[in-house]
């Protein structure tokens, strides 16, 4: 183990044994480096690394936790003074393989296919983790299942018997808009809510009731509006009996009120005994309204103050309104009690038969594995006696996420099968964020409780290694007046503060001036932009101008114990957003102030991405040309770029038919109302659609939809079109993703374009999207990450947007809400025909009501969803090493929406009063009003649109290319003025002397402007080219590389040549970016470390360290240029590898991987990018307005070394 120094519950965690520990570690305590460092003592006191159960939350952190166990093992063998020591430590080395360190579900896995025979289950099935072919699979089975039981199919029914008219009843109960869909999303919430169980069946048949059976009457929930009214009267009494015993009461009051106090016992044992009926009665008898005024009357004063708050009228109202009609809720409760149970019998019948369906195609969901798992070892005791014996110790990382199934499988691996003895478990309840995943923290805290009494032990890692003192400190005060065990679910006491354990790095003196800062956008009034979800440009703006600033700020660091005075980095500072519904915008805005950008960890929405949803638009133009949006986006799109005016021509010729489609085949035909607005550029245009478009239709029935996409790709130039443009890597990408979609739709047995398309349009129903694609990410860039996202990672200096947000409770108006205890909790639909004393209330013949299960389940699940946004907001805020910058909005305070809302907030028995804790308006809401009620250690700066206009100059200073693009719109189409008709008509009828300007492509690349020059050449010489619209008749879509190309090579050696960060340069961390790469280990193997090395030995090397932070990397452009022969302008689009922004000049810098032999080969090499690198340089002396560009050809493709060539100007 290294030699460092521990802190004294670090020893203890590391050395301690003999039974049950639960380790309760904060954020940035060091748990990774705790529970390395265990393992490795256990190695060193004899117990081999295979005889440890270690589980880890992901197959990263898993991967990571072996790769520093190699490390720290290989350390502690060297620093080992006896040989036993370091016989066992290498010994762990070897074993270190075969070592148990990974997920649980890869540990079931595994323990599945080594025991598949005791539960006949083939060992070579296939985990079902596509959701699209899961979902096609659940619907052939609820279908199925649909129709037998409409059928009364007694066959298939009898398991679970349903009546026919108790099933429609069923349907019609969870049913929308006279479809099933709503049943069919109710039956999959229930399935996959029992799938988290341990047993999903014996907790359908066992617990989902139990809501029913406990709660017949309101009087059986525990109201906790009831509590406040309860509470709230009280505060009223006591302080009525107050001014009573101090005679502060008017002479006019007085009666009143001691009649009032006189009859308060009534009134609150009415609360005791649960008499709501009473209650209301008594309440509303007091006419509290004639309380109200005078306003300045002493009685009004006492009102106000207790039973008049907005919050408490409104608790009160909300209890009568909940009460009002228990009646009628209890005289249905049996009725819907039934329609419940039929719900649990169709979902165990639904379990059973897809489980069954899964088995026989050889397929298993990870929930499928785990409880197979679980019925191996515990149904055949000497299976898991094998397990029981083989581990010494059941170590867990982040046991605050467990779920419920991982918990039952560890109990069952512990050395006496209880889980009483050899478990290790580390974690953070305040970092549990993961509920949506069926984890429940309440396991981690029922041990946190009862571990501090037992002989089982807690230690606290409270230390702090990552961060500042004053963002600890503020973190500490919002959460010790936040949570607490009914809210929050857990008490932030002393216990649990973070404490500044890094003092090292920084000071334990706090400064001020790293006080968190709370940036707060005034939106105007008059602005359109709704609140809401979307992260506004105003906020994005002041974020962007404040990490500008930021950066010009220069920051103290210490290194080997020197301050020393640095810039901050890109990669230093992180962007937290609540959902990534506004990452495109952040992007654009930021990249229009120069701040480069990663978005997510490089994942985006793949199917709402632009050229996605372009291609599903042209499968589904294909599939039925009479649908004309897809048609006309097809039409439209720099496909075939199809202009609004040609659009408008072709739909004026037949104004009565509507189809788009049948337009077109009118013009084909002949028949055109106004035949003179199709000029023959327009009808060769359309001719030319037709003639591919036809030839993919016919296609679409003859190969698979996968080879469609990739004949469109290729006939259409769309694949490379894309990889010219902004994130053109991630864009060709989702292409890429979303033919190998089709394919596995294709291989999962289902065929057709038509049922491809349905299954896409279904997913994006829901809202829900396929796996994300991930590309490799420029290092240096600022991170845009989610909340969740964010945990476990750590930056210098964190942003935390959008905090107005209001939390997302959708949960508590769904029909169903389920409880792992309370079972379901439903809504029902009520047939009140028979309800004549009712009508004048009910206007509606069905009126669906909420049960008291209902009830029940929704407090609970309001209370656990506001605690996990408690815990969410704690993980961003402990992100932050340095300084934290929180970013909301408000609305202008004309609107009366601004601060006010926060003025009225205090605390009650030191935590936040309940009316603001329990709102849903967002994290916002709770920082703001806790800055009102103590004293919030943060700099709160309200800024309006005028104080940020000044992005406006940043963006001038730092030219977008795309900016160039748009500025030369506004020379299109120019005409003199002082024409008259004649000559707009001569200009209309005057035939077109510059036939190639047709051919012109509107948009090209370098490389095609360079192909282009290239083939004038040859047609000088009287030879025709080949036109590059032509697709070769040898290309094939199943083209299979089996064997490493020079061009596969190269273009690993350029994808590297992006990753490296020229602020650090040496082989060790080459080699760290090349382990970092999505490459093969064969083409890693190819990659010439020490050559590329030699580069920085060079001159011209060392002069790219020293200006590192002024190089900028794949940078995309795009211009207008003129054609010299067909005078017509169009876009060059590019992509520069990389160049150097001097205040003199810029060094254009392109990769090249070209093989050559000699020097002598250079030349020609040279000659072959002199195009290209003109039009890169062009580009760059327009953008930036500096007339010096020289040009580098980084040359990797020569023997022993790297080449660096420059092309000198004439």
């Amino acid at each position: 183990m290294p030699d460092l120094k521990l802190t004294a519950e670090q020893e203890k965690a590391i050395f301690e044994s003999g039974h049950n520990i639960l380790v309760s570690a904060s954020a940035g305590s060091g748990k990774t480096f705790v529970m390395a460092n265990r393992i490795v003592e256990k190695i060193k006191s004899g117990i081999p690394v295979t005889g440890l159960f270690i589980s880890t939350f992901t197959k990263k952190a898993a991967a990571e936790l072996r790769s520093r166990l190699e490390r720290d093992i290989k350390l502690a063998r060297q620093q080992a003074n006896d040989e036993e020591a370091k016989y066992l430590l290498s010994q762990a080395l070897k074993e270190l393989p075969n070592a148990d360190i990974g997920t649980m579900d890869s540990f079931t896995q595994r323990l599945l296919k080594t025991h598949f025979n005791v539960v006949n289950v083939d060992p070579n099935f296939r985990i079902l983790a596509d959701q699209s072919e899961a979902d096609l699979i659940k619907s052939d089975v609820f279908d199925s299942l649909v129709e037998s039981y409409l059928s009364e199919d007694e066959e298939v029914i009898k398991a679970y018997p349903i009546e026919k008219s108790s099933f429609e009843k069923l349907m019609k109960n969870f049913s929308k808009d006279r479809n099933i869909k709503g049943f069919q999303e109710t039956v999959y919430s229930v399935y996959y809510y029992a799938m988290a169980t341990e047993n999903p069946l014996s907790w359908l048949e066992n617990d989902f009731l139990k809501g029913f059976n406990e709660y017949k009457t309101y009087a059986d929930l525990d109201s906790s509006l009831a509590t406040d009214v309860f509470e709230a009267l009280n505060d009223f009494f006591i302080a009525l009996d107050k001014a009573l015993d101090e005679a502060l009461l008017t002479a006019k009051t007085k009666t009143k009120a001691e009649t009032v106090s006189a009859g308060k016992q009534n009134l609150i044992k009415t609360l005791e005994t649960k008499n709501y009926k009473e209650f209301i009665s008594l309440f509303e008898g007091l006419d509290f309204s004639a309380w109200k005024l005078p306003a300045e009357s002493s009685i009004a004063v006492l009102f106000k103050q207790t039973i008049g708050t907005k919050t408490n009228s409104g608790i009160v109202r909300d209890l009568i309104d909940e009460v009002k009609h228990i009646d009628l809720i209890e005289k249905y409760q049996p009725e819907a009690r039934k329609v419940a149970d039929d719900l649990r019998k169709f979902t165990a019948h639904f379990y059973s038969v897809y489980l069954a369906r899964k088995l026989e195609e050889n397929l298993l969901e990870y929930g499928d594995v785990s409880h197979l798992a679980i019925k191996i070892l515990t149904d055949f005791p000497e299976i898991a006696k094998i397990y029981q014996e083989k581990y010494e110790e059941i170590m867990i990382d982040e046991y605050q996420d467990i779920s419920h199934t991982q918990e039952a499988m560890l109990r069952l691996l512990s050395k006496n099968g209880d889980g009483t003895d050899n478990l290790f478990m580390v974690g953070d309840i305040k970092q549990s964020i993961y509920g949506f995943r069926q984890a429940d923290p309440s396991l981690f805290y029922e041990k946190y409780k009862s571990y501090q009494k037992k002989e089982n032990h807690l230690i606290r890692l409270k230390e702090n290694f990552r961060s500042r003192g004053e963002v600890l400190r503020f973190t500490n005060k919002i959460f010790q007046h936040l949570m607490d065990e009914r809210l929050g679910e857990m008490t932030y006491g002393d216990e649990e503060m973070l404490v500044q354990g890094n003092t090292r790095d920084y000071p334990e003196e706090l400064n001020d001036a790293y006080n968190p800062e709370f940036l707060i956008y005034q939106e105007d009034s008059s602005a359109t932009e709704k609140e809401g979800d979307e992260v506004s440009d105003g906020e994005i703006r002041i974020a962007a101008e404040r990490i500008l600033k930021l950066r010009e700020e220069k920051e103290i660091v210490v290194e080997d114990g020197q301050e020393l005075e640095k810039q901050v980095q890109w990669k230093d500072i992180a962007v937290l957003v609540r959902s990534k519904s506004s990452n495109n915008k952040i992007e654009d805005i930021f990249n229009s102030y120069g701040i480069p950008v990663v978005l997510d960890e490089g994942r985006v929405d793949f199917l709402k991405s632009i050229e996605v949803t372009l291609m599903l638009d042209v499968l589904r133009a294909i599939d039925n040309p009479l649908q004309d949006i897809p048609l006309v986006a097809l039409l439209r799109s720099p496909i075939f770029q199809f202009d609004e005016d040609e659009l408008t021509r072709i739909h004026l010729q037949a104004l009565e038919t509507k189809a788009y489609w049948l337009k077109l085949q009118g013009i084909m035909d002949g028949q055109m109302a106004h035949p003179h607005l199709i000029d023959q550029k327009l009808e060769n245009k359309i001719v030319a659609f037709l003639e591919t478009f036809e030839v993919w239709r016919k296609l679409s029935t003859e190969i698979q939809v996968h080879e469609l996409l990739w004949k469109i790709y290729l006939d259409s130039y769309y694949f490379d079109y894309v990889g010219s443009l902004d994130n053109g890597k991630m864009r060709q990408a989702n292409l890429q993703a979303l033919s190998s979609r089709a394919k596995s739709y294709e291989a999962s047995g289902y065929k057709g374009l038509f049922r491809f398309i349905k299954l896409i349009d279904s997913f994006m129903a829901q809202n829900n999207d396929l796996a994300a694609v991930n590309i490799k990410l420029p290092q240096n860039a600022v991170r845009v990450m989610t909340f969740h996202k964010s945990k476990g990672l750590e930056f210098n200096h964190v942003f935390l947007m959008n905090l107005n947000k209001r939390f997302n409770m959708d949960d508590l108006k769904k029909d169903v809400i389920l409880d792992r205890d309370g079972g379901i909790g439903m809504k029902y639909l009520a047939d009140f025909k028979q309800e004549p004393a009712v009508n004048t209330n009910f206007p509606y013949a069905m009126v669906k009501m909420e049960t008291f299960p209902y009830l029940a389940n929704r407090e609970k699940k309001e209370l656990s969803s506001l605690s996990e946004e408690m815990r969410v907001l704690y993980v961003a805020l402990t992100r932050a090493e340095k300084k934290l910058y929180l970013i909301g909005k408000i609305k202008d305070s004309k609107s009366k929406k601004g601060m006010d809302d926060y003025l009225s907030a205090e605390l009650e028995s030191g935590l936040l009063a309940d009316s603001f804790r329990r709102s849903s308006k967002g994290f916002q809401h709770w920082i703001l009003a806790l800055e009102q009620a103590i004293d919030l250690p943060i700099t709160v700066k309200i800024i309006d649109d005028k104080a940020i206009q000044g992005s406006e100059k940043a963006s001038l200073q730092r030219p977008n290319f795309e900016q160039l693009l748009e500025a030369s719109k506004a020379f299109d189409g120019i005409m003199d003025q002082s024409d008259d008709i004649q000559k707009a008509k001569e200009i209309m009828e005057f035939n077109y002397p510059y036939p190639e300007a047709t051919q012109l492509s509107s948009i090209q690349t370098p490389s095609q402007v360079k192909k282009r020059a290239y083939e004038r050449q040859i047609e000088l010489g009287g030879i025709a080219p080949v036109s590059e619209y032509v697709t070769s008749k040898e290309l094939t879509l199943d083209f299979v590389q089996k064997k490493l190309t020079a061009a596969d090579i190269g273009t690993a050696t350029h994808s590297f040549m992006q990753e490296v960060d020229f602020h650090q340069i040496d082989l060790f961390s080459l080699q760290a970016v090349l382990d970092g790469m999505n490459l093969s280990d064969e083409l890693k193997e190819k990659i010439d470390l020490p050559k590329i090395l030699s580069l920085f030995d060079q001159e011209f090397g060392r002069f790219l360290i020293e200006h590192a932070d002024h190089i900028r990397k794949e940078a995309p452009f795009s211009m207008l240029r003129t054609d010299d022969l067909a005078h017509e302008q169009y876009i060059v689009r590019g992509i520069c590898d990389a160049f150097v922004l001097l205040e003199d000049r810029i060094l254009l810098l392109d990769y090249k991987t070209d093989r050559f032999k000699s020097k002598a080969d250079i030349p020609e090499i040279m000659q072959r990018y002199e195009l290209q690198m003109k039009l890169y340089a062009e580009a760059l002396s327009k953008a930036y307005g500096v007339n010096q560009v020289d040009k580098y050809l980084i040359l990797l493709g020569g023997p022993d070394q790297v080449w660096v060539e420059k092309y000198e100007e004439l």
